[in-house]
């Protein structure tokens, strides 16, 4: 029988499949692009029908109708369109009426009018082209009433009424096939530069949902007043906007949330999560947590009250937990579900339903996870979270990232586990420990267990546990002495951590030498793990570096992850520092969240303003930026045996006041390598403030005789010091008297008059204190509380660098609450990781690792340089680079802090100049102008001289690059201009005025082929140098001619010496007699005759060389003297064009 069903029902099924495929095909017929119908006749015989139609819609179409009408008509001619929004509409529609000779044949032709959007390409004019799915053009006919008109009203109906009727479909031209619309308006050259640059953008609609992912990645929450904020604004979607409006009153929400919780709330409650309203008080929801741990949720219902109820369902310690909480209406559900440590799954289910709705508008205000200003937050983490603004019957909240969190809960597990064994072995070395002292008096009874009774074992461990924690144990019992010394304490512990911290850093220094292994480092790594568990939670820091750089490890982002978790939860200021420059930068798989970011920095900003009022504390120093590879910075750190503490203490004994104020600052913050001392920086600051002549002297000893410290207070001659100074224009000096005003004198009006004095003269500290006073509304001049302008004291306070200031201005804009602000999460955490660097805990490691450099431990310097570095200290990361490279540590290590450096706010130009020249060397020379540009914008002369080389060579530096650096706009367009302007600059910048630097060398080389290049683009120094040329060409040839002639003249000369020679000879031989007489008077003959001989000879001889000689000779002078004249004038011109 089910069989037979089966059957039937496919049966069935295949025959309805067949119909609808008929109808399809008869509806396919009726719907696409055919010819027209065959003619159809009234049975009177009237009939209309096309004789030509267009076979598309184009622009100036006509159709020719034929029609007979048997009596008084009416005839229309429609086109009709559907699109992907309509269906029928009627675009075009042209009637007319026959009343005459009715019954024959006529013909008429129609001007089609298509809409302009389907038959023109889109355009500037034309935005939005019509694409029609079919076009018809069809013809009617109806017969007029008896008084020509009645029945026949033009309307839509009017086809379907008609006596005959015929149609067409036309085809839809494809838009890239349609022609432009001719235009009757000109249009804005840059409105149509505009258009042709966007026309061809493809609008996306962002997917919009419901469902808001608040927390994806841990958050570790101290148990203080700082947290992750988040807000919500409108849907852009209509209709979940719309749903959300009418949820208002009547809300339907749901939210999960994981929890881990170390403790239970050490105050009456804690908040997991809560919605501040715009007029800052609680919203809908307010989950808390109770020292008692349970969860109460509280809500704000339509009638204004506030209602809430508990969960009597105690939260477990140290394993994940999950809240889910649903709201509908007035019903309010929490469902609660964790793991046991057996593996079983936990749920328990509270519903409470109130007496009104629940009143929640979430885009009203802020959500807070964790703590804020009003109430703390859990101590532990928070996991995922996820809301569903629209509410939802089930969330599906996976508790990810999976290995992270499980590698967090057995991390703490461990840990627990290692405090917990220690305390047993402490309670049994004291309890086995007999005491003599005198004055403890023992139990007899106590006694006699000790003499006769068996011994007790005291140990609480098991076997197992010893194994796994033997480095622990092996380090107590090496300390078992100082531990029977005293009571122990968890100073001690803290102190010993400490200790043990500073050993494994050193020995992980030696990681790569002789005889080091994996087991060493293995070793290493589990007692940085002892000293974490023990307090010191600088090694959590210490071991999220190595994991996540890989210094001496495989790299593993998930390990980095939990260890700098474990440091952020302790309220570690390193670790803090690190997770917010971690999410505020988006680094190592943390992902980039300005909210996060925030909830740390919040925390370090506000621990950086309590840390500066430890002047005592020896942990503290001055963060000094002191990069290894500058000579003069590292002299300055030489400490007190360096030259220049030497020298300044020769001065400062001789009287010399700028040196004492030196020495005593030095001494009083530590700085410069000089060790602390609070009491001898007091004695050289009274030395020098006692001369009454230096108004910062007096400033700062006043100061620290109002306060007390390191000294007697004694406010009458702090005073004194103070008004002193004021009176010879120190602005430190007005600021410290209104604070004496605001805080001992009692005088409001004192107090408000000093610190807008010191404001107006640039005192930070005088515009954050008058910003204290608009804010509490004690100005006596403007009375009542004007938080905006605290804000806009606080934020120009902040940009000068006052710490107080950043912590309240970033506050603000994180919220986004006060009138006039806008919410800035990213600009708060730009404020306050400015000021948080300033913090003295941080100095105190920067000094450290700046010692182990000193003392050349340059592998223990690397990585504590390293551990700063992942805090997102510039110059750590520049010195952690230099090592990287001069230890050749592997060029990831030294690209990667080269690479954080130029993430950073302000940048030092070495680390872009480093991360230009690696981009330039592998092909990108787009991020390599782009660091170059960042460089050259902060005054680096070797940024500028590298954008001149890329600029020559043909690359375009960004317009908004070459006009922040003063570079007019039309010499952007002049390649050489642009790199002479840059040249021009890099010499500017240049330290000092070397006529051989590179960049002055490439200056005068910019300035002779443009010297050159306008010498020969002349029209009349061409035509001079051609003369010139020629002149010279003529001076060559006079030199050749004169040089002919030379050698010319001295060969005949010696010719005719030979025949004078030959004629004496032949007159000696002749005279035989009285040879010796004749010879005489031959000598003497020949002395009167034979020049006269020789010079007739010379002028018979040579007569044309003479006289032809002589002109050749005027003339190459002349050209000598000419062309020296033209070689003068260019070369005057040449250099007028070169300067």
């Amino acid at each position: 029988m089910t069989a037979w069903r089966s059957s039937s029902f496919v049966s069935g099924v295949a025959l309805c499949a067949a119909v609808l495929s008929l109808i399809h095909c008869d509806v396919s017929k009726h719907t696409t692009n055919s010819p027209s119908p065959a003619l159809e006749r009234s049975q009177h015989g009237d009939f209309v029908q096309f004789d030509s139609a267009p076979d598309t819609a184009a622009v100036e179409s006509s159709v020719q109708v034929n029609y007979k009408c048997t009596k008084a008509c009416r005839v229309g001619v429609e086109v009709v369109l559907s699109t992907p929004r309509t269906i029928g509409f009627v675009s075009f529609r042209r009637t007319w009426t026959h009343v005459t000779k009715v019954g024959e044949t006529r013909t008429r032709m129609i001007e089609l009018a298509f809409p302009p959007a389907l038959v023109y390409k889109r355009d500037f004019f034309m935005r939005g082209p019509m694409d029609a799915h079919n076009v018809m053009v069809r013809a009617w006919l109806v017969h007029l009433d008896e008084d020509g008109d009645g029945s026949s009203k033009v309307g839509i109906g009017q086809y379907h009424q008609s006596l005959v009727r015929t149609f067409k479909f036309l085809q839809v031209v494809p838009l890239s096939e349609r022609p432009a619309q001719p235009r009757t308006r000109s249009v804005a050259w840059g409105a149509e530069l505009m258009w042709n640059v966007t026309k061809d953008r493809i609008e996306q609609c962002s997917p919009e949902s419901d469902v808001v992912d608040l927390l994806v990645f841990p958050f570790a929450s101290t148990g203080e007043k700082y947290g992750v904020i988040r807000t919500f604004s409108t849907f852009i979607n209509r209709e979940l906007e719309t749903a959300r409006l009418r949820a208002k009153e009547q809300p339907r929400l749901a939210l999960s949330v994981w929890l881990y919780l170390l403790d239970w709330c050490n105050q009456k409650f804690c908040a997991i999560l809560r919605h501040v309203n715009e007029h800052r008080k609680y919203g809908a929801p307010l989950i808390m947590l109770k020292d008692s741990g349970e969860v109460v949720v509280q809500m704000c219902l339509v009638s204004g009250e506030e209602k809430a109820f508990t969960a009597h369902s105690l939260l477990p310690l140290r394993t994940w937990i999950r809240l889910d909480l649903f709201i509908n209406d007035s019903k309010a559900k929490l469902k609660i579900t964790y793991e046991k440590p057996t593996g079983d799954v936990m749920e328990a289910q509270h519903t409470y339903e109130y007496q009104n709705s629940v009143l929640h508008n979430d885009t009203s205000g802020y959500f807070v996870i964790g703590g804020d200003i009003y109430m703390p937050g859990i101590l532990g983490y928070f996991g995922p979270i996820r809301y569903h603004r629209l509410g939802a019957e089930q969330v599906v909240n996976p508790l990810s990232p999976a290995r992270t969190l499980k590698l967090l809960d057995e991390a703490h597990t461990e840990c627990e586990e290692m405090r917990w064994v220690t305390s047993g072995f402490l309670y049994a070395l004291q309890d086995g420990r007999v005491r003599h002292n005198n004055d403890v008096c023992e139990s007899y009874y106590e006694g006699l267990r000790r003499t006769f009774a068996q011994p007790r074992c005291t140990q609480t461990w098991s076997w197992d546990q010893q194994v796994k924690y033997g480095a622990a144990l092996k380090i107590l019992r090496t300390q078992e002495e100082e531990l029977n010394s005293g009571l122990w304490s968890s100073r001690r512990i803290l102190l010993l951590s400490q200790q043990l911290f500073q050993d494994v850093v050193r020995g992980l220094s030696e990681v790569g030498g002789v005889g080091v292994g994996p087991e060493v480092v293995s070793s290493l790594l589990e007692l940085l793990q002892v000293c974490s568990c023990w307090g010191h939670h600088q090694a959590s820091l210490m071991l999220a570096t190595l994991h996540l750089a890989g210094l001496g490890l495989p790299v593993d982002q998930e390990k980095g992850h939990v260890y700098s978790l474990m440091g952020g939860l302790r309220d570690e200021r390193l670790s803090l520092l690190h997770l917010g420059y971690k999410h505020m930068q988006g680094l190592d798989g943390f992902p980039k969240d300005q909210d996060v970011a925030y909830g740390y920095y919040a925390n370090v900003g506000r621990q950086t303003s309590i840390d500066r009022d430890k002047i005592q504390d020896s942990e503290q120093s001055i963060t000094e930026h002191v990069r290894v590879t500058n000579a003069e910075e590292l002299q300055m750190q030489a400490g007190e045996e360096g030259d220049v503490v030497q020298f300044l203490r020769l001065q400062a004994e001789r009287g010399h006041i700028e040196s004492q104020k030196t020495l005593a600052r030095m001494l009083f913050w530590g700085s410069n390598g000089v060790t602390k001392n609070i009491s001898e920086a007091v004695k050289w600051h009274a030395r020098s403030a006692l001369e009454m002549t230096d108004a910062t002297a007096m400033y700062d000893y006043g100061i620290l005789l109002l306060k007390g410290t390191g000294v007697k207070k004694n406010r009458t001659l702090g005073l004194k010091l103070l008004q002193t100074a004021a009176d010879m224009g120190a602005v430190t000096a007005l600021n410290g008297l209104g604070w004496y005003y605001s805080t001992t004198g009692k005088d409001d009006r004192k107090a408000v008059y000093y610190f807008d004095l010191a404001a107006q003269n640039g005192s930070k500290d005088g515009v954050f204190n008058l910003g204290v006073y608009h804010l509490n509304g004690a100005n006596p001049d403007t009375p009542g509380k004007n938080e905006t302008a605290a804000f806009q004291c606080f934020l120009k306070a902040g940009q000068l660098g006052h710490v107080e200031g950043a912590v309240e201005a970033a506050s603000s804009l994180s919220r986004g609450l006060l009138a006039g602000v806008r919410r800035d999460p990213e600009k708060a955490v730009i404020l306050l990781k400015e000021v948080s660097e300033r913090n003295g805990h941080l100095g105190y490691t920067v000094r450290e690792a700046l010692k182990a450099y000193q003392r050349g431990s340059w592998d223990e310097a690397l990585l504590k340089y390293a551990m700063l570095a992942e805090t997102g200290l510039v110059v750590a990361q520049n010195n952690a680079a230099h090592l990287c490279e001069v230890l050749k540590h592997g060029t990831s290590c030294q690209w990667r802090y080269h690479n954080y450096s130029t993430y950073n706010y302000a940048p030092h130009e070495s680390g872009l100049l480093k991360m230009g020249d690696h981009y330039s060397a592998v092909g990108d020379m787009v991020k390599a102008i782009a660091l170059y540009s960042r460089a050259a914008l902060q005054g680096s002369p070797q940024g500028i001289y590298n954008l001149a080389v890329f600029t020559e060579e043909g690359y375009s530096i960004p317009w908004n690059v070459l006009a922040q650096m003063q570079i007019p706009a039309e010499a952007q367009l002049n390649k050489r201009a642009v790199v002479e302007i840059l040249l021009l600059r890099c010499r500017e910048f240049e330290g000092e005025k070397d006529d051989m630097s590179p960049c002055a060398l490439a200056l005068f080389g910019v300035q002779v082929r443009k010297a050159w290049w306008d010498f020969t683009h002349s029209t009349m120094q061409l035509t001079l140098a051609w003369w010139t040329l020629a002149v010279l060409l003529l001076f060559v040839l006079g030199i050749g001619i004169q040089s002919a002639l030379s050698y010319c003249s001295a060969a005949h000369m010696g010719r005719l010496s030979n025949r004078s020679s030959e004629r004496q000879r032949e007159s000696d031989a002749a005279n035989q007699v009285n040879w010796e007489r004749v010879l005489d008077a031959a000598a003497h003959q020949r002395g009167r005759q034979v020049p006269s001989v020789l010079t007739h000879l010379e002028q018979n001889g040579r007569p044309s060389m003479i006289q032809n000689g002589r002109p050749l000779r005027e003339a190459a002078d002349l050209v000598i003297m000419v062309t020296g004249v033209y070689v003068c004038a260019l070369c005057t011109m040449f250099i007028s064009h070169l300067f």
